[in-house]
């Protein structure tokens, strides 16, 4: 179905009470909410599906609040859930990375509903302090005004002989993933912020101001005590955002990942969540040897008593989810409507 006919047979369904009674029928299964980071500039133009406004976290929260939804951590979800105890309508609440944003912004608002949280880090950028370099270079090739440029000075063979290459929405593509590549396989961090300042020079694009404003750099140690303090849990997202299907390559990231954080929090994390929710059934031999309780994915779906803790499914919310397809995931509604297709 075409995505407008998709909303209107949302809407006709929920204004005939058929999300009402979804809820009631799912009312034993757990919702888990996903999001990523959080507007401090034009980062949701940049990325929508990666950034997201306080206004807009704002309302699906308050939903939440008006509806009756009851949200709880993901450690008391998890246990409710295989006990058989979970309350009706339970939500937990997730956010992947670690954005700066998330201290800047998200913070408050769930404090102000009162509502607790899990935040999945990442720990190599919060250990080095500085903006994510795929991210950092994708934004200044997004922002950049420049219709032409020389990119021969940047030091990298591919583009060595680009002296008035002509910025098409395209090569402006090519031009990310060309530095990405090189500033990865060749460089250090050092090396990819001396890389990036060189880019942005180019560009015409200010990376002092990026990396000043944080909008695409991680939380720092003084934040995420913070955050701990605030009622969000602090767990495992791995160190450098990847998890290899190779057991000793994913312990290794998982042993990192607790190394960089673990000191900080006093307490040994117990959940994970797969980098851009990536997995894979070989991972679950080394989360189990890791003695990690659940593991959450990008799958839309409720998890119930059956489901698999170590897969379990999330719906990620962002700007591309319209209100009434928000209220048809949270209601259960669309997991029926997923269900009755798979059978059909």
């Amino acid at each position: 179905m075409k995505r407008a006919a998709v909303l209107a047979f949302y809407r006709l369904c929920r204004a005939l009470g058929l999300f009402r009674l979804a809820r009631r029928l799912t009312r034993s299964h757990l919702r888990i909410l996903c999001y990523h980071g959080f507007v401090l500039d034009d980062e949701d133009r940049f990325r929508e599906s990666l950034f997201v406004s306080r206004d807009f976290l704002e309302r699906r929260m308050r939903y939440l609040a008006d509806e009756g939804f009851q949200v709880l951590t993901l450690d008391e979800a998890l246990v409710r859930l295989r006990e058989g105890t979970l309350p009706s309508d339970c939500v937990t609440i997730t956010i992947d990375d670690g954005f700066h944003s998330v201290h800047a912004v998200a913070r408050e608002v769930l404090e102000g509903h009162g509502f607790p949280s899990t935040l999945y880090l990442t720990s190599y950028y919060f250990e080095k302090g500085t903006p994510i370099f795929q991210l950092a270079v994708d934004y200044m090739c997004w922002k950049s005004k420049q219709q032409t440029v020389d990119l021969s000075r940047l030091g990298i063979p591919a583009l060595a002989s680009e002296c008035a290459l002509e910025l098409t929405s395209e090569k402006r593509r090519w031009v990310s993933e060309t530095v990405h590549a090189y500033g990865t396989e060749h460089l250090g961090e050092e090396g990819r912020v001396a890389l990036s300042r060189r880019l942005a020079a180019c560009l015409d694009v200010d990376y002092e101001r990026i990396a000043e404003s944080r909008i695409l750099s991680l939380i720092t140690p003084d934040e995420l005590k913070e955050l701990e303090a605030s009622g969000m849990a602090i767990e495992l997202h791995t160190h450098r955002h990847r998890f290899p299907n190779e057991a000793e390559a994913a312990a290794s990231e998982l042993a990192d990942n607790r190394a960089a954080i673990e000191p900080l929090l006093g307490r040994r994390m117990a959940h994970f969540c797969y980098p851009s929710g990536k997995w894979s059934p070989d991972h679950q031999p080394v989360l189990a040897a890791d003695g990690i309780a659940s593991a959450t994915t990008c799958e839309s779906g409720l998890a119930h008593a059956g489901s698999n803790l170590l897969a379990l499914p999330r719906f990620l919310d962002d700007n591309r989810v319209s209100q009434v397809e928000f209220e048809a995931e949270l209601t259960g509604f669309s997991e029926l409507c997923r269900k009755a297709l798979g059978r059909a």
